[in-house]
């Protein structure tokens, strides 16, 4: 973790200290190692749990003229792409060298998981830089010619908010959608990924540097060599994120995406003794009447790839403690004390499939809609014949005809108003922005640029990098590689539509690799973990309904609409199988959450 301020200030009244940034990580302010040069004071954090050195995270010669911190990795140090440059020392090192001999632009070239700040005293400009992707987190904030930044968001906010107002639209995130690029102080930026801020005395610039929306289709491929293609890139990509200094495990589940990334990680990490996978399915919660158990596919993954795997231990009572610890892990409860575990299991590498849904692992999204309106009329009607059922019928207008036509379906609009549903009037409208980007295509490649703008792939992992990192722990995710993604965007719907098998991709690379369970599988949901969820919500919502009284006095929390929430709970206590019970119960939970937030926030 890195934060610092350069000022180009003389009105210290204006200033802000460098000690209020470092209290919002106080665990670990005996581990801030502060760095001191000219305009600029900053530093960063090390986690004795994780094997990072100095070196990992600060470079400066004096010499040159250059100071790097750093918060990240490069995965591509050596790589052809930067030929006449040959380096095998430390990530900050090697972006010193790289910016003296070609400028901000070098940033083009990496492609790591990074956050990078980078100074020269004798210029007087300084730079911030964030991945393609956003993986690693990166905020900041320009007053009264200060430069004030974090790789811990809500950690800035907090030390220069000073009792303003909290931006309601951040904190109503899990009841409607929102721009998921706002943190709670206004003030305070997210550097948009692909992004790069120069700063100086003149002001400032943000610039960006990647441009997926300008990749082209290629028309010559063909599905044979687009398989042969994306299994070196995903293999690869999975072993440059290997890194021997750790122990290593992986998230688990019955899904394609963590499945192959488990194994092809476990593959890389042979002779470590025992590599745990840790899935969020309940270890010993059992359901009756279901077809589908994601343990048991679980189970077959790991004996196949020789993982130990860790089932999770989360109850009630841990459940709710979760609730209460919403500052830390933005609503993530159950990663939150999956986290516990890693910890628990002396595990402070975890590699994770997240991201493999938007581009690699598509499904129907988007692939009919090319297929429909460019014409290729013959191979839509294979995949989808006109003697259909009704749930074709569903499918091919809730995933083409109304996303083309920018209309929600009727199950998603309710949805929109169940979530709401104690939210005040004037505060309940969702981002538009984020509606259409997620929501609203014609196209698949409007589809994946959509989810690259919506922000959600940043929203998880920038908390996961937060919290991990408060616990002592890294993640990475192999399938949001900028190679990955940028192959994909050239990938015509026509390859990826002749397949009759669904997500074709990972099944194709994962043949030998994962479990028939998993290669045949097309479930998205295990029954048994959602009743286990469904559980946890409910208990929890039975216990905090007595706390109602007290959130109602809390005054960032104006936009509720307390009196019908006490109203239904009334109705609730009346009949307990009142008919709108999940709606009460979530909005509970999550209203407890943002309560406990604003407090810790205020402190």
């Amino acid at each position: 973790m890195i934060q610092g301020v350069l000022s180009f200030s003389t009105e210290k009244k204006n200033s802000i200290p460098l000690e209020c940034l470092k209290k919002t990580f106080l665990c670990y302010e005996p581990n801030f190692h502060t760095v001191s040069v000219n305009h600029f004071k900053g530093g960063y954090f090390l986690n004795i749990r994780l094997p990072f050195d100095h070196k990992d995270f600060y470079y400066y010669d004096k010499n040159d003229n250059i100071l790097v911190l750093m918060s990240g990795s490069i995965y591509n140090k050596g790589n052809s792409a930067f030929k006449g440059i040959e380096f095998t020392g430390s990530d900050p090192e090697y972006v010193a060298t790289l910016f003296l001999k070609e400028g901000p632009e070098f940033v083009t070239r990496l492609n790591g998981d990074f956050a990078i700040y980078i100074y020269q005293p004798g210029k007087n400009n300084g730079f911030l830089f964030r991945d393609h992707l956003g993986i690693r987190p990166l905020a900041y904030m320009i007053d009264h010619g200060n430069l004030i930044f974090s790789s811990d968001i809500i950690g800035l906010c907090k030390a220069v908010s000073a009792g303003k107002t909290i931006d309601p639209d951040y904190l109503l995130g899990y009841f409607k959608y929102i721009d998921y690029r706002k943190t709670p102080d206004k003030r305070v930026k997210k550097l948009l990924p692909g992004h790069y801020l120069a700063f100086s005395e003149s002001g400032s610039t943000l610039i960006k540097y990647w441009y997926p929306e300008k990749i082209q289709i290629d028309k010559t491929l063909r599905y044979e060599t687009m398989i042969s293609d994306l299994d070196t890139i995903v293999r690869d990509s999975v072993a440059i994120r290997c890194d021997r200094r750790f122990t290593a495990g992986s998230h688990v589940s019955s899904g394609l995406d963590s499945g192959l990334v488990a194994a092809l990680a476990r593959a890389n990490y042979l002779n470590q003794e025992t590599f745990f996978g840790f899935s969020w399915s309940p270890s010993d919660f059992t359901h009756k009447n279901t077809s589908f158990d994601e343990r048991n596919i679980v189970r077959k993954l790991s004996e196949k790839a020789n993982i130990a795997p860790v089932f999770s231990t989360l109850d009630t009572r841990n459940f709710l403690k979760r609730i209460s610890c919403f500052f830390e892990n933005q609503g993530f409860f159950s990663e939150d004390h999956n986290l516990q575990q890693v910890v628990e299991h002396h595990t402070n590498l975890i590699f994770s499939g997240w991201g493999g849904d938007e581009f690699i692992s598509t499904g129907h999204r988007g692939i009919d809609s090319d297929l429909l309106f460019r014409g290729k009329w013959q191979l839509f009607c294979r995949r989808n014949p006109f003697i259909i059922k009704r749930k074709q019928i569903r499918h091919i207008l809730r995933s083409i005809i109304l996303p083309a036509l920018g209309i929600l379906d009727r199950p998603t609009a309710k949805g929109f108003r169940e979530d709401a549903r104690y939210v005040k009037k004037q505060y309940k409208k969702s981002d538009n922005n984020s509606i259409r980007n997620f929501y609203f295509y014609k196209a698949r490649r409007k589809l994946h640029l959509g989810l690259l703008n919506l922000y959600h792939l940043q929203n998880r992992t920038e908390n996961w990098t937060i919290n991990g990192y408060r616990n002592g722990v890294e993640y990475r995710y192999p399938l949001l590689d900028r190679q990955i993604i940028e192959y994909m965007l050239k990938v015509p719907s026509e390859i990826l539509g002749k397949p009759d098998s669904f997500r074709p991709i990972l099944r194709e690379i994962g043949k030998n690799i994962l479990p028939e369970e998993i290669l045949c599988s097309w479930e998205k949901r295990d029954p048994v973990a959602m009743a286990n969820d469904k559980m946890l919500i409910r208990n929890a919502a039975i216990t905090l309904m007595d706390e109602t009284s007290e959130w109602k006095l809390n005054p960032d929390l104006y936009f509720f609409d307390f009196d019908l929430l006490e109203k239904d709970i009334r109705k609730y206590r009346d009949n307990t199988l009142y008919k709108d019970f999940e709606v009460l119960a979530r909005s509970l939970v999550y209203m407890k959450a943002i309560h406990e937030f604003t407090l810790d926030y205020r402190k």
